[in-house]
């Protein structure tokens, strides 16, 4: 469903590229301090649209990859709090034995005075 969405995103975005670009075939001048340029109005959109995406499209993967990282280390602390459980559990299990045989010695003492 997602990648449908994203399909009829970029149709979308490029139908009306298209259109702005014929509705634009004025010629304009850009000037960039050192070098001036006459280009149509529709290429510098286009030229502009297309660093936009590159830029939006860097911001985000950075944010991606920052966030993977920290899933990441969360799932290797994940891993040891769990095998610490297991083993907290293990510990509270044998303690609970040895109280329950000591406390069956102690009641056999106390039955044998």
């Amino acid at each position: 469903m997602l990648k449908l969405i994203s399909l009829l995103f970029i149709i979308a975005f490029l139908i009306i590229g298209v259109v702005l670009g014929v509705l634009n075939p004025v010629s304009v001048e850009l000037n960039l301090l050192i070098v001036t340029f006459n280009l149509p109005l529709s290429v510098i959109m286009a030229a502009l649209f297309i660093i936009g995406l590159t830029v939006g499209a860097a911001i985000i993967s950075m944010q991606v990859i920052r966030l993977r990282w920290i899933v990441r280390q969360k799932t290797k602390q994940n891993l040891k709090l769990s095998d610490q459980i297991i083993q907290l559990k293990k510990a509270n299990v044998q303690v609970k034995e040895t109280l329950n045989r000591e406390s069956n010695a102690l009641v056999q003492l106390e039955n044998q005075s």
